[in-house]
């Protein structure tokens, strides 16, 4: 007897037949005792008529075709088999798709689940295909071990797959949502899997598998996974969330967004199926379809907006695993979408967790970077993350793109948190080598020390030391390259080892079209900043923006940057300024504010004063002498301590003393006659111990234009004096006599 719910599924299967699936004589008897339980049991004499009244034998996988796959996920299906077979023995029930099952789970290699697929025949029905798809991968995942790959079993292998992707391809214009999604999501899943395993760790199947689904000659991916699209396309209406997601996510395993006519693809369509059953999408859906989309730089602002209101409505996200949480906001911030009320959402969830253990390095490094990267500030939860990694007993589980996107992040956010600086700085600094560290690593996070202000001598020199030694420089791109060297210049560390090998790579590069504007401006001042003599570095550059004969590309503050530089590094480059630059600054001089015009003065007094050329326009010459000589010049207390001991020695300084050039000097004594200057240099006129390019070019004008000598008092040497004035007065006098 059937059960109550097995008897209710069949009659939901039944009253699923239109009248154009007519059943006859063959399966008459067997259709009457069903109907005539339905109706025992039910009353319901429309299934008998319906059914007694058909003509026409079709078998039971036709019948299958026209009911929904779910209807045959029932753990009942023994029951049916039994009531289907009773007192017909000669019936063969292989005819129905869902009551014959293959057993893959005891095949121990690839070839052997393609053997026993192919000796179905005309039994192997979709559902199996999938199943078979899906150990297949398994077995993949695993890996399989061989010594020695022969090419005669790669060989023999390729003609097996071939043979089953004829065999899944002839039937996808039968296959249910449910099976098309996992054929798809498999075979994109194998693809990605064999296309990034090492060479050498391939399998005779991994080998197989690669050569036909990343064969580009023969473009075999395109017509597999084109015709699985189109077939996907045409039934969207009847996926479920989960199914809409997939297929999304296999896509953008593949890299791949299939266009479907001239005017969609594959992702524009999902996106609208799923606007519908938003609500029916659980976490993973959610990650998985939002991280596909950002993957495949499909712009939907619909989709994420929707997405976004409905994770933000909820009334918490306890149903999200960190991974899902995470790759989420990730999407949000990759796509460069914003939704404020979903990023809050989930740093008020993060915050509010007792702990965030249950969060992988990654997830940790990820989170913080995507709020970085989507410019939304969430003080708590920064604070959660920053303190769970401090809290951490030591930082062994970090990849490199994990500390790099970390400390990258807190910078980029201007976060302070200096425990987890020196965590992370410590945890480098200790390590024998840096070579897992993509240059792009190594400049982000020697970049964010620089930007958060943040002193680690070790870590600055470990990442030195490794740049330097490096011989394969093809890995750089531009903007790491820059990053490097303006990060060692804005923190004020020396390092000229570094400095010589990023110059020498510049110079021997054969152009540097990849290298944009701001990239070459940047280039140029770290150099000028850090006092770093490389003139054929400074050639190059000026090379390549003569040949891009552009200055309208140029910002003002890159045209007053590279004009500085230039000015401090005191190069020949009559070729760069030319007509054509003083015309663009003529043509922007209203744009140039605070220390552009500044720079552009110095340029001025380096042009026309020291090397007898053309300058500055009468206009904005005065305008940037202006700004120049107006600059603040508060005394410091280092300087006053100087300046009152040069008066007890009877020198009667001159505090702030303008020259005729433009230039503040902190005192002006006069020594038989002749007038000398005293800088006071605190640490931020040094690189190391060596005179950075502000104070270095200062000391030059002066003494050249002004005609006054400059003698530096440094901060070092000063404070290890200590409080004995009569050691203080030796000094002074010690340094001026050798004027």
């Amino acid at each position: 007897m059937l059960t109550t719910t097995t008897m209710n599924r069949l009659q939901m299967l039944l009253a699923r037949l239109s009248p154009k699936h007519r059943l006859g004589s063959s399966y008459q008897s067997i259709i009457t005792s069903c109907a005539r339980n339905i109706i025992t049991r039910t009353g319901n004499h429309d299934v008998a008529v319906r059914l007694e009244a058909s003509s026409q034998i079709i078998s039971c996988h036709s019948i299958a075709r026209v009911w929904p796959s779910s209807v045959f996920d029932c753990p009942k299906t023994s029951e049916y088999v039994k009531i289907f077979s009773a007192g017909h023995p000669n019936l063969d029930l292989r005819g129905s798709v869902r009551f014959y099952r293959i057993e893959f789970r005891d095949c121990e290699a690839v070839d052997d689940v393609l053997h026993r697929a192919l000796e179905q025949g005309q039994n192997l029905y979709p559902n199996h295909i999938a199943a078979m798809w899906t150990y297949i991968f398994r077995l993949v995942s695993k890996g399989q071990q061989q010594n020695v790959v022969h090419k005669e079993d790669v060989a023999q292998l390729e003609l097996l797959i071939w043979d089953i992707l004829e065999v899944t391809m002839d039937s996808v214009p039968r296959m249910r949502p449910r099976d098309l999604t996992t054929i798809i999501l498999q075979l994109a899943k194998l693809t990605n899997r064999v296309s990034s395993r090492h060479y050498k760790k391939l399998s005779a199947s991994d080998l197989a598998l690669k050569n036909i689904l990343l064969d580009e000659e023969s473009s075999t991916q395109y017509s597999i996974f084109d015709p699985l699209a189109e077939a996907a396309n045409q039934i969207l209406v009847d996926f479920e969330s989960r199914q809409l997601s997939n297929i999304a996510y296999a896509y953008s395993l593949l890299g791949y967004n299939p266009r479907i006519d001239d005017n969609t693809t594959l992702l524009e369509n999902i996106a609208d199926a799923s606007l519908d059953c938003i609500q029916q999408f659980n976490a993973q859906d959610i990650s998985n379809m939002m991280w596909a989309y950002t993957k495949l730089n499909v712009s939907h602002e619909l989709l994420f907006q929707v997405v976004g209101d409905a994770i933000a409505i909820k009334n918490d996200l306890k149903t999200f695993k960190p991974q899902e949480i995470v790759n989420t906001v990730w999407a949000y911030a990759t796509a460069n979408v914003q939704h404020p009320n979903l990023f809050e959402k989930v740093g008020d969830e993060i915050a509010t967790m007792d702990n965030l253990k249950s969060f992988n390095p990654q997830a940790l490094s990820n989170t913080v970077w995507a709020y970085a990267t989507a410019n939304i500030q969430h003080p708590a939860m920064s604070k959660k993350v920053g303190d769970e990694i401090v809290a951490m007993d030591d930082l062994k589980s970090f990849k490199p793109q994990d500390y790099s996107n970390t400390v990258w992040a807190y910078a980029t956010a201007n976060i302070q948190h200096p425990a987890l600086f020196k965590k992370v700085g410590d945890e480098i600094a200790r390590m024998d080598y840096l070579n897992s560290f993509k240059p792009q690593e190594l400049a982000n996070t020697i970049w964010a020390y620089a930007t958060a202000n943040i002193q680690h001598p070790g870590l600055f020199k470990k990442v030195a030391d490794e740049i330097a030694a490096m011989d394969d420089w093809e890995s750089f791109d531009p903007q790491a390259i820059v990053n490097v060297v303006w990060a060692y210049a804005t923190a004020n560390v020396h390092h000229p080892d570094l400095f010589k090998k990023v110059g020498d790579e510049i110079a021997t590069m054969d152009d540097l079209k990849s290298f944009n504007p701001q990239n070459l401006a940047n280039v140029t001042w770290a150099y000028a900043t850090a006092n770093i003599q490389h003139p054929a570095m400074f050639k190059k550059v000026a090379n390549e923006i003569v040949a891009m004969d552009d200055w309208e590309s140029f910002t003002p503050q890159n045209l007053s940057t590279i004009a500085w530089a230039y000015t401090v590094a005191n190069l020949d480059a009559s070729s760069l300024f030319n007509s054509a630059f003083r015309q663009e600054l003529l043509n922007r001089q209203n744009e140039f504010i605070g220390e552009n015009l500044s720079q552009l003065y110095q340029w001025h007094l380096w042009q026309t004063k020291e090397n007898s050329d053309d300058g500055l326009p009468d206009s904005l010459r005065d305008k940037c002498k202006q700004m120049f000589s107006s600059a603040d010049t508060r005394s410091s207390a280092l300087q006053k301590d100087v300046v009152s001991e040069l008066t007890s020695i009877g020198l009667n300084p001159v505090e702030e003393y303008l020259t005729e050039s433009g230039y503040s000097i902190d005192a002006l004594v006069e020594i038989n006659g002749k007038k000398v200057g005293i800088e006071v240099d605190g640490p931020s006129h040094f690189v190391g111990r060596q005179p950075k390019g502000h104070t270095f070019l200062k000391r030059r004008q002066v003494e050249s234009i002004d005609q006054i000598s400059l003698i530096s008092v440094p901060y070092w040497e000063w404070n290890k004096l200590g409080k004995d004035r009569d050691k203080k007065r030796k000094y002074l006098q010690s340094i001026l006599k050798s004027t």
